[in-house]
């Protein structure tokens, strides 16, 4: 099936999930730009601004030789590590009792992103270099957990529990698909499981964020607030919707709605109907970018695309997942579609590293299960 998948629907899909992402972003921040900044067109001009720079990001990762790219991995983790350790000095910015964010010139910038990138870049690098290897247990789990170790502790410590556990998961995806021994990943997720849950019990927020999820009607003004009115805004677009920039839930009922909960708008603008086209595009994203990773031509091209298919599709399996209540809540954008500049930069370079692994090459790869 991933076969009949490839470069063409993955374009068509980004650019209409793209187009539809201005407007909706427009339609879902503009009364409160209007509020903030004096103009409705604020946060719609921001979006448009990071949608230009990703395009030339994404175009550099894909015009960079992957012979090049796959000798700068380890270099590219290391920035993005110092990108994370970054927030705990004068340069990061704290919102709400977490340390995410970065000021640089003005803007703001969050290096979760690029740690996803960095992390799938030096996996992948030490992955396909030592494919002879991959029956050590040392090789194929000790230094990959080692490599996203060390950007998911420091995002523990912001604290950033979501993002460290989509790390994990962009880890175990990619020892899998380079050949790690089933056995040994096994008894390494009997061992991360249960540690992950402790650490999520430690926080009491978190506990009450997944009692808010279970039932956040109990407590529909307090910590199921963001919840409820999502599926209030979803109950009231229907099938059709009420109309594009009707949506009554944006208008400061709901918290983000051009950013976590923009589906939430799409739900009570355009409709069931609506939702069900943004996630057909999302899956037709995914199928083409995991039939790209399947057919790319070497371990490491068949790696990076795999990673970045996954910093596209999981993330947007989350967002919408929380959105219509069925994870419990977690901040994050859904790609090409959020307003977030830096979000928005990440997943643009990461199409651009899935068109190149698309190119042809003369070296072989091992294979891919």
């Amino acid at each position: 099936m991933l076969s009949r998948f490839g470069i063409s629907e993955l374009l068509v899909a980004a650019i209409l999930l793209l187009g539809f992402g201005l407007v909706m972003v427009y339609s879902a921040s503009a009364a409160r730009a209007e509020v903030i900044f004096g103009t409705s067109f604020a946060y719609l001009g921001r979006q448009t601004l990071a949608l230009l720079i990703g395009l030339g990001i994404g175009a550099l990762c894909y015009f960079t030789p992957l012979a090049w790219l796959e000798r700068i991995g380890y270099a590219a983790w290391a920035v993005s590590v110092l990108a994370l350790l970054a927030t705990f000095t004068p340069l990061g910015v704290g919102e709400n009792g977490a340390r995410r964010w970065l000021m640089l010139g003005g803007f703001p910038f969050q290096p979760l992103e690029p740690a996803k990138l960095g992390v799938i870049f030096g996996i992948s690098q030490w992955l396909a270099s030592h494919q002879d290897r991959m029956q050590d247990y040392r090789v194929s789990i000790v230094v990959p957990a080692l490599l996203a170790g060390v950007p998911a502790l420091l995002l523990l410590l912001q604290p950033d529990f979501g993002g460290a556990m989509l790390i994990a998961i962009f880890t175990g995806v990619l020892v899998y698909a380079g050949g790690v021994r089933l056995d040994h990943l096994a008894c390494t997720a009997v061992v991360v499981v249960p540690l992950a849950g402790l650490v999520m019990a430690l926080r009491e927020y978190r506990v009450a964020r997944l009692i808010a999820f279970l039932d956040p009607w109990a407590d529909p003004l307090g910590r199921g607030y963001q919840l409820v009115q999502s599926q209030l805004a979803f109950g009231a677009g229907g099938l059709f919707g009420a109309g594009f920039g009707a949506g009554q839930q944006k208008l400061f009922f709901l918290p983000e709605a051009h950013n976590d909960f923009i589906l939430s708008v799409v739900g009570e603008e355009v409709g069931l109907l609506g939702v069900a086209a943004v996630l057909a595009g999302f899956a037709v994203l995914t199928l083409s970018t995991l039939g790209i990773a399947q057919r790319a031509k070497t371990v490491f091209a068949t790696l990076l695309a795999l990673g970045a298919s996954l910093l596209l599709w999981l993330q947007a399996l989350l967002n919408s997942g929380v959105a219509m209540g069925l994870l419990p809540t977690k901040g994050s954008t859904l790609p090409l579609v959020s307003y977030g500049g830096t979000s928005l930069v990440a997943s643009l370079a990461a199409i651009g590293l899935i068109l190149n692994a698309a190119r042809p090459s003369k070296r072989g790869r091992a294979g891919w299960r």
